[in-house]
């Protein structure tokens, strides 16, 4: 399926409905963006950060992670790494 959209004054670029219908996107719901080359990839979010970090810390596991650790985490690692945690 294919959609030709137009980037708005701001940048902002309108997902059509078909796109939106098909994946499940809900108004206000986050997407993640990210480079394929020389294209750009909007993928639905499907964890909430901040949900992740207080499963984390009520979980009590002690996990040392620094900031540049998680910037070379993709998405898929850390929707991986947090979906293992919630096995546990």
């Amino acid at each position: 399926m294919l959609a030709k959209m137009r980037i708005g004054p701001k940048g902002q670029v309108v997902i059509p409905k078909m796109f939106r219908d098909d994946i499940g996107l809900k108004p206000g719901e986050e997407v993640i963006l990210d480079y394929a080359g020389k294209n750009i990839v909007i993928r639905k979010s499907s964890f909430d950060i901040v949900k992740i970090a207080e499963d984390i810390a009520k979980s009590g596991v002690k996990s040392k992670v620094s900031a540049g650790s998680l910037k070379r985490l993709d998405y898929a690692d850390i929707e991986e790494k947090y979906a293992r945690l919630s096995r546990q």
